[in-house]
């Protein structure tokens, strides 16, 4: 089959930040040495606000050129600290999650078997979800209890985690218990961060079912 790419990450328009934030700071530099008297403080606002656009323009060129990629093998998620692959039969659909009734910048994936996940994912790129999440989940947490009273309870996190296949522990069992929370929370185990339209996102995920269904199909 033919890849189908979605690159809804940050990294578009990296390489034009980049570039527009060096040529600036050259033209900076020759008007520091050709006509400034002194270095006051605009200049070194202006400075200081190229080198944080040049650093945002490099981080963006950082970030992997697709953030989905669909393949025979099933979805794969790019991330600049690593990657993980969620095989076909190891989800139900894909769907855009909706909390309190507005649409979050996420394609969220209905999992049924949390092994694939935590067998391959690097450590680095679970910290790295977990932390990028965490605005999100605590606001599930949050509106998961009405009176308030259960969030305390639901942030207790235990340094294991069973399925029944496998036993996990350290930051494994932790982002085992957040996907497993997740899913009741807003229906969703694994959430992809996206950067596009809220149309768009909804098409790509009608593609991943779409695709999903022929590949079930194709395998029995």
């Amino acid at each position: 089959m033919n890849k189908l790419t979605f690159s809804g990450s940050a990294s578009s328009g990296g390489a034009r930040l980049l570039l527009t934030s060096l040529a600036v700071l050259v033209i900076l530099l020759l008007y520091t040495i050709i006509f400034a008297e002194t270095f006051g403080w605009l200049l070194a606002i202006a400075y200081i606000s190229c080198f944080m656009a040049a650093f945002i323009g490099w981080a963006k060129l950082a970030e992997p050129r697709f953030s989905l990629v669909c393949d025979d093998d099933g979805v794969h998620y790019h991330h600049r600290t690593g990657s993980w692959l969620l095989p076909w039969h190891a989800f139900t659909y894909s769907a855009v999650p909706n909390f309190a009734g507005q649409d979050l910048a996420f394609i969220g994936f209905k999992i049924t078997q949390f092994d694939v996940i935590l067998q391959n994912i690097p450590l680095r790129l679970a910290v790295r979800i977990m932390t990028e999440q965490r605005p999100l989940y605590f606001e599930a947490i949050k509106q998961g209890c009405a009176g308030g009273q259960c969030a305390t309870e639901l942030l207790k996190e235990k340094d294991r985690f069973a399925t029944a296949q496998f036993q996990y522990d350290g930051v494994k069992a932790i982002f085992a218990q957040r996907m497993q929370r997740l899913g009741e929370l807003c229906g969703f185990e694994l959430l992809v961060p996206i950067n596009t339209k809220t149309a768009d996102a909804h098409d790509w995920c009608q593609q991943i079912n779409r695709l999903r269904l022929t590949q079930l199909h194709l395998d029995t």
